[in-house]
């Protein structure tokens, strides 16, 4: 479902919403042109775009959206309210950062532990990660399946006492080289899996990839906010932005 505006015979807006199941949308996409911003032409066209979507039936449409969309500030988180979306909510920060700026991290890890990439894990940890798989015991963000083009030679895998305690996998998409996910299985929480597993990705990076390679990720909950506000705003280009949800029901 997608509504537009001309101005002068060009097109300067546009919004697009997508049907994600019955009576549910998604507002997939919302654009206006720089030069007629600040004029309440976002606000106006998307309850254009309210409208064509109750025609279709829907009964709600959801919304995730950053700053970046439509400018900056109060002015973007502004707009969907304004047309009569609930309240913005923070679910997600996501980082960017050049790999020349990111910190080494440098450990002396216990002797019962080690980390391999997925290339040249021995044979019982990789089929262990799978078992995890197939099974359906891992979050999405750790399921290797998920990813659009892993890159094997970066994804970790740690253990301790040749048991698996965790997996970083590292996608590669359009924008640059995307922190897919960091999981520790829970007997191995609050050790030191997660930080060997980001030290040996960055070595391997770090051997592969120009310093001006991108690297970006988004956290979902405190720790990951932590870890990845520590170890991705060093560098002096480091950006970081937050998503919003809202949602519109009719």
């Amino acid at each position: 479902m997608c509504v537009g505006a001309i101005y002068d015979g060009k097109a300067c807006a546009a919004a697009l919403a997508e049907s994600q199941s019955a009576g549910s949308y998604y507002l997939r996409y919302l654009f206006v042109d720089p030069a007629a911003r600040l004029c309440g032409l976002g606000t106006y066209l998307l309850r254009g775009l309210l409208g064509e979507v109750k025609a279709a039936g829907a009964h709600e449409i959801k919304a995730v959206y950053s700053p970046s969309m439509l400018g900056e500030g109060k002015q973007t988180l502004s707009v969907l309210t304004r047309a009569g979306f609930s309240s913005p909510k923070p679910i997600s920060t996501a980082f960017s950062v050049r790999l020349g700026d990111i910190p080494n991290v440098n450990l002396s890890l216990p002797a019962n532990m080690a980390v391999y990439s997925a290339v040249d894990a021995p044979e019982p940890v990789q089929l262990a990660y799978q078992a995890l798989v197939e099974g359906d015991k891992l979050p999405s963000y750790a399921n290797a399946e998920w990813l659009k083009e892993p890159v094997p030679e970066l994804c970790s895998f740690s253990t301790v006492t040749d048991c698996l305690s965790g997996v970083l996998l590292i996608d590669h998409r359009e924008e640059g080289y995307h922190i897919a996910g960091l999981y520790v299985l829970e007997p191995f929480r609050g050790g030191w899996s997660a930080a060997a597993l980001i030290a040996r990705t960055l070595t391997a990076a770090r051997a592969m990839l120009p310093d001006e390679a991108e690297v970006w990720t988004s956290a979902i909950d405190r720790g990951g906010f932590s870890l990845c506000d520590k170890l991705l705003r060093q560098g002096k280009d480091a950006r970081k932005e937050t998503e919003f949800y809202a949602v519109y029901r009719f």
